[in-house]
C-alpha cells in the first residue's frame, strides 16, 4: 500500500494538501479522483511513499486515510506550468489547486484519457544562465501586426513556435485575421466557447504537429504542453479583461510573466497604450523595448466634441439633456439610411454627476477639476449616528458639504444625475419610438448567450441603435458607421485610480470601431484629458497620471490589496472590527463599496497599501518567504475575498 499526497484542484476545499492511500504506485503529476466530504473531485499527485516506511506515522494519526477512487491519467500540463501555479498561490493568497483550476480548461481535466500523452522534458534544467528577455511594444495596431508577421517568419525559420495571449474572443478573431495569411494551417485559435470535441481535437493536433505553430488564445491555454514555444506575446496588455472575476482574482498578465520567467521564454508586452505600471517599469530599466514607445491614439474619420452646457430647448433656454441635438440628428440619419450606431455609456448606478439646473454647469472638484459625486455619509454624534450627504471627488478624495452654489452662475439649484444605459435608452425611445434599440450591459444581458443574441440582432437589423457598456466591446467584431460617448463626465466620476487609462482605451476602441462619425459629449470641454486626446499626443497625460499616482499612493508606487466582505449589517460591523484588529499595523482603509448593497447584503471594502518590494511577483530568481501580512490574510475566513492588484477600489 502507498500513502499519496495530492493537491485538490477545486476551490473551497480550504487545504493545500490532502493525503490518501492507494494499492498501486502512481506516478507524480498524475490526476486522480479523490473523495472530499460527500463529493468526488480532481487532484494532482505530488508525493507518494510506501506505507511500510510510514507505519509508525500512520498509527499516530487520529483519522483514517481514505482511498483514492480512480486514476484519470497524466496531467495535461508541464512541470513548469505547475510550478507557476504553485508560485502564484502565495501572491494571490490562495491554494495551488485554485490557481490550476482557474488556469486550465476544465474540458482537459475531465477528458484526460482522450488527450495525447507527450514525453515531458525538464526544460527548467540547463536554463540557469539564460536571460529572461522582457520587452514592451507600444505602437499602433497596424505597426504591431507588421512586426509580428516578421517575428513569426523568423521563429519558423528557427523551428520555434509562438503563443499570442489575448484577453477576449474578439481579440482572438481580430489577431487571427491579421496574421494567418499564408500560414493558415499552422495557426490555432483557442477560446472557451469552442465545443468539447473540437477542443480535444485541437489539443491533439497541436501536440502532433511537427512544424512550428502559432497559438492565439486566452491565458488558460498556456497550459497546452507545446515545448517549442520560445516567445509569448501578451497582446492588448492594458485590457482589464485579463483580471479574472471571482476568487482568487488571478491576473493572467501576472501568471504569464511568472510562467515565462520559469521557461525563460521571451515575453513581449504589446498594446497601443500599455498600462502606466508597465511603462514605468520600462523607464526604470526593468523592461526592454522593441521600439521607442509611441504615445499617440488612432484618429476617427470625423470626430466631434459637443459641449452639453450649450444645449437649449425650443425656447432657446439652456436645459439638461442626455442626447445632444447633434447626436439625435445622427441617430435619425442612422435609422433613415439603414446604418449602424453604437452609444457608449456606463452601467446603471455608476454615472453620478451633479449639474446646475439653471446653467448646465457641472460641479467640479476645486483641487483637481474632476466631477464630484454626491454620497451619503454617516456622522457620529455623542448620542447617535446621523445620516448626511457630502460631495466627494473620487480622484483626489476632496470632500465638501452640499451647501455649495454653482461656481458659474451662483445658483443653488444643483441636481445629482445618473446617465447610465437605462436612461439613454429611455431618451432614445422618447425621441425615436419606432427605433430598434438594443442594449448590452451586465443587467440587460447577464449571460454570454444573451449578449451574443443581442449583437447578432444589432448587425442583422440595419438601422439599429446599440447602447452598451465596456461589455459590448467583447462582442462588437465589425465596424459601425457612427458612435458616441454619451457622458465623458460620467466616466470621470467613477472611483478608479485607473480612470485616465480606461478613458483612453475606450476612445481608442471606438476610433478603431467607427468608420464615420464619432461624437464625445461633455459638460467640461476644458478637461485636460480631452485636450490631450484631441491633440493626438498623450505623453503629457501619461506623465501627469504618473505624478498623481505617486501623490495619492497608487500603483506602481504602492501595491494595493482589497479585501471585500458581504453580509448583514451586524456581520459587517463585526467584520470591520476583525479587520481593524488583525491588520491595524497596515493602516487599513475601511469603507462601503460604491454599490453598497447587493441582494440584501452590505458590501464593505478594506484597502491596504504597501511597498511593492514587500509583496513581489514571484518571478524566477525571487523566492519570497510569506510575510506576516500574507499569514494574517491567509487566516481570514472564506467570507472575506482577497484581491491583490485590484483594477479599481469600487
Amino acid at each position: 500500500m502507498y500513502v499519496v499526497t495530492v493537491i485538490p484542484i477545486k476551490k473551497g476545499i480550504g487545504k493545500e494538501y490532502l493525503t490518501y492511500f492507494s494499492a498501486q504506485d502512481i506516478p507524480l503529476g498524475t490526476v486522480v479522483t479523490v473523495p472530499v466530504r460527500s463529493k468526488m473531485i480532481d487532484a494532482i499527485v505530488i508525493s507518494i511513499e510506501n506505507a511500510v516506511s510510514m507505519k509508525s506515522d500512520l498509527k499516530s494519526r487520529d483519522y483514517e486515510l481514505k482511498k483514492i477512487i480512480g486514476i484519470k491519467g497524466r496531467s495535461p500540463f508541464t512541470k513548469e506550468f505547475f510550478i507557476a501555479c504553485e508560485r502564484m498561490k502565495d501572491y494571490v493568497v490562495s491554494s495551488t489547486g485554485n490557481v490550476i483550476e482557474k488556469m486550465i480548461p476544465n474540458v482537459y481535466l475531465e477528458n484526460i484519457k482522450d488527450l495525447k500523452e507527450i514525453a515531458y522534458l525538464d526544460i527548467e534544467n540547463g536554463l540557469e544562465n539564460i536571460k529572461h528577455e522582457k520587452l514592451i511594444f507600444q505602437a499602433l495596431e497596424e505597426d504591431r501586426l507588421a512586426f509580428y508577421r516578421t517575428l513569426i517568419r523568423e521563429a519558423f525559420a528557427k523551428k520555434q513556435s509562438i503563443f499570442i495571449c489575448v484577453p477576449t474572443r474578439y481579440d482572438i478573431e481580430n489577431w487571427k485575421s491579421g496574421l494567418v495569411k499564408g500560414i493558415e494551417k499552422y495557426v490555432y485559435a483557442f477560446h472557451g466557447d469552442i465545443n468539447k470535441k473540437t477542443l480535444i481535437k485541437m489539443y491533439n493536433d497541436v501536440i502532433n504537429e511537427s512544424h512550428p505553430i502559432i497559438i492565439i488564445g486566452t491565458g488558460m491555454f498556456l497550459s497546452i504542453p507545446r515545448q517549442d514555444i520560445k516567445t509569448i506575446i501578451l497582446e492588448h496588455e492594458s485590457s482589464d479583461s485579463y483580471k479574472q472575476f471571482g476568487k482568487p482574482y488571478l491576473d493572467t498578465r501576472s501568471f504569464v510573466e511568472v510562467f515565462s520567467s520559469i521557461t525563460k521564454t521571451k515575453l513581449i508586452f504589446g498594446d497601443t497604450l500599455l498600462r502606466p505600471d508597465t511603462l514605468y517599469r520600462h523607464e526604470q530599466g526593468e523592461l526592454g523595448e522593441i521600439a521607442s514607445p509611441l504615445f499617440r491614439l488612432p484618429q476617427a474619420e470625423r470626430q466631434f466634441v459637443v459641449d452639453m452646457k450649450n444645449e437649449v430647448d425650443e425656447k432657446g433656454t439652456k436645459k439638461f439633456t442626455v442626447l445632444s441635438d447633434k447626436t439625435k440628428k445622427l441617430i435619425a440619419t442612422t435609422i433613415a439610411n439603414k446604418e449602424s450606431m453604437f452609444l457608449f455609456s456606463i452601467r446603471k448606478g455608476l454615472a453620478g454627476v451633479t449639474v446646475c439646473h439653471d446653467c448646465g454647469h457641472t460641479l467640479l472638484c476645486p483641487q483637481c477639476s474632476s466631477p464630484v459625486v454626491l454620497y451619503g455619509s454617516k456622522q457620529r454624534t455623542s448620542t447617535k449616528i446621523e445620516q448626511s450627504r457630502i460631495f466627494m471627488c473620487n480622484k483626489c478624495g476632496h470632500k465638501e458639504t452640499t451647501e455649495v452654489s454653482c461656481k458659474e452662475c451662483g445658483s443653488w439649484n444643483l441636481t445629482a444625475l445618473g446617465i447610465g444605459t437605462d436612461r439613454v435608452r429611455e431618451e432614445i425611445i422618447e425621441y425615436f419610438p419606432k427605433a430598434n434599440v438594443i442594449q448590452i450591459d451586465k443587467e440587460s444581458t447577464s449571460t454570454d448567450k444573451e449578449a451574443r443574441n443581442a449583437i447578432d440582432s444589432f448587425y442583422k437589423n440595419k438601422g439599429s441603435i446599440l447602447i452598451g457598456t465596456e461589455l459590448a466591446f467583447s462582442y462588437l467584431n465589425t465596424q459601425v458607421d457612427h458612435s458616441a460617448i454619451i457622458s465623458l463626465d460620467g466616466l470621470l466620476s467613477i472611483p478608479s485610480f485607473n480612470i485616465t487609462q480606461k478613458i483612453l482605451h475606450i476612445i481608442e476602441k471606438l476610433h478603431y470601431l467607427t468608420s464615420n462619425n464619432f461624437i464625445i459629449q461633455t459638460r467640461n470641454t476644458d478637461n485636460k484629458i480631452l485636450d490631450q486626446i484631441l491633440s493626438g499626443n498623450i505623453l503629457p497625460l501619461y506623465r501627469e497620471d504618473l505624478k498623481e499616482r505617486k501623490q495619492f499612493g497608487y500603483p506602481p508606487f504602492k501595491r494595493l490589496i482589497k479585501i471585500t466582505f458581504a453580509g448583514t449589517a451586524s456581520d459587517t460591523n463585526k467584520a470591520r472590527v476583525f479587520i481593524d484588529k488583525i491588520l491595524s499595523q497596515y493602516d487599513p482603509q475601511v469603507f462601503s463599496a460604491f454599490i453598497g448593497k447587493v441582494k440584501g447584503q452590505y458590501i464593505t471594502n478594506t484597502v491596504i497599501k504597501i511597498d511593492p518590494a514587500e509583496w513581489q511577483l514571484p518571478i524566477q530568481g525571487r523566492k519570497p518567504v510569506p510575510s506576516e501580512l500574507a499569514q494574517n490574510l491567509a487566516k481570514l475566513p472564506p467570507s472575506f475575498s482577497i484581491n491583490v492588484d485590484p483594477e479599481d477600489l469600487l
